[in-house]
């Protein structure tokens, strides 16, 4: 089938707290663009001290952080990868334009491995979510068929809203609200198509979450499913001596920390952190390893528009840091190269975290990110230049906005979704 995908579809939901719900994607700007982090990754002088650098799992693989340290770690370090995410893979007898083309995730994976593979080394995906028994079953085989039965490392990187438990079959989902009491959230609104319609400062009252939204998020974002994961490889004897673990996340700032840190998925992070920590005891004793647990800047992924206030801020701090504003790729470099070198020791703070987010929260940073945030009143006009370059900066995130794309062009859904292109 011919088909082409000329503009990026969205529409703000203000029912939801302006959230961004995006209705399409483009297939070949999402590969054109995971290609180019490779290139960025090539050309960005980090390299792997001597010796095997070994095979590294990445669970949340797809996109964001996840997707990025599988580049530094395929392109920069010479490591063997293997992905697990959850991305829908194409369905090419399916009526649905989307679900012939599949997923975002599927095709930045797709790009990824085959220019890793290129270099000669080992790239693999497991498809699934990580919740599910099965899905780790199938992790440890392919550690023990393809990458030599050994890990030497995990980056914990997932950031999925949903998983199911095993125990029930039912789907969990995690809530992002405030904790113990109702938050105002700042954000903006949608353009339309007059000038009467211009994108608007809007402020809106997020209700706490319940007790069980609370359990349920902690459920969905925080460690003990890393901790079964890490059980389950160390009785299949799966980890190399000096094994590390990473677990991503981010813990936000002071101008979001009612609906993070604050919030309910701040008690889902700092659970996370805690088994992070308990993690590192057992990895050091059993197989002389570490963890540790690494707080990244804020940056603009998929999930970014579907966050209440998440929108406005980042429009905001990626015009206040310019050219120190980091997106994943080069937070995962500055990861590597800087804070959890090869052969070295993680650099840490007080608290044991390795900090990405040092630069954007610098006293001076927030300072005037604070006095920008409510620099306005609610039905102010919001800068169309900063509303317009946050939204290309999403779009990018969907495959829309990539250099050198033809975005009137149709393409082919059955060879966009090859492994290795015919032509």
């Amino acid at each position: 089938m011919r088909l082409a995908v000329p503009k990026f579809q969205f529409r703000f939901v203000p029912s939801l707290g302006h959230v961004i719900h995006p209705g399409n994607f483009h297939p070949v700007g999402v590969q054109r663009s995971a290609e180019a982090l490779v290139d960025r990754a090539a050309a960005s002088g980090l390299s792997a001290p001597s010796g095997e650098p070994g095979a590294w799992l990445v669970v949340g693989g797809s996109g964001g952080f996840g997707s990025a340290a599988r580049v530094v770690l395929g392109t920069c370090l010479g490591a063997h990868t293997l992905n697990v995410s959850y991305d829908p893979a194409p369905q090419p007898e399916s009526s649905n334009k989307l679900r012939k083309i599949g997923s975002p995730g599927f095709h930045r994976t797709l790009a990824i491995e085959r220019r890793l593979r290129a270099r000669g080394t080992v790239h693999r995906t497991v498809l699934g979510d990580a919740f599910d028994p099965a899905v780790l079953a199938a992790a440890i085989q392919e550690i023990r068929a393809h990458f030599g039965g050994k890990l030497h490392g995990l980056v914990w990187a997932l950031a999925a809203p949903r998983a199911t438990d095993p125990r029930t079959g039912k789907p969990v989902q995690s809530a992002l609200k405030p904790l113990g009491k109702p938050a105002t959230v700042r954000t903006f609104s949608g353009r339309g198509e007059t000038p009467e319609d211009a994108p608007k400062l809007v402020e809106l009252e997020l209700p706490p979450g319940s007790p069980e939204e609370a359990v349920a998020t902690q459920f969905v974002m925080g460690g003990r499913i890393v901790e079964q994961w890490i059980e389950a490889l160390l009785q299949q004897d799966l980890l190399a001596p000096g094994f590390t673990l990473a677990t991503i996340s981010y813990r936000g700032n002071p101008l979001n920390a009612a609906v993070y840190r604050n919030g309910l998925i701040g008690l889902a992070k700092a659970d996370l952190e805690f088994y992070t920590r308990a993690i590192d005891a057992v990895l050091r004793a059993r197989v002389s390893g570490r963890a540790v647990a690494v707080e990244g800047p804020a940056v603009v992924t998929e999930a970014s528009g579907g966050i209440p206030g998440v929108p406005y801020y980042m429009a905001l701090v990626r015009d206040v840091l310019g050219d120190r504003f980091e997106d994943p790729l080069a937070s995962m470099l500055r990861l590597f190269r800087d804070k959890l070198p090869a052969g070295g020791e993680p650099v840490v703070d007080a608290e044991g975290l390795v900090r990405l987010d040092d630069v954007e929260l610098d006293e001076a940073v927030q300072a005037e990110l604070s006095r920008r945030f409510f620099a306005g009143k609610p039905g102010d006009p919001f800068d169309p230049e900063l509303y317009q370059s946050f939204m290309d900066e999403y779009a990018r995130t969907r495959g829309f906005s990539i250099p050198g794309v033809d975005y009137g062009a149709e393409f082919d859904t059955d060879e966009v979704c090859r492994a290795e292109p015919t032509a």
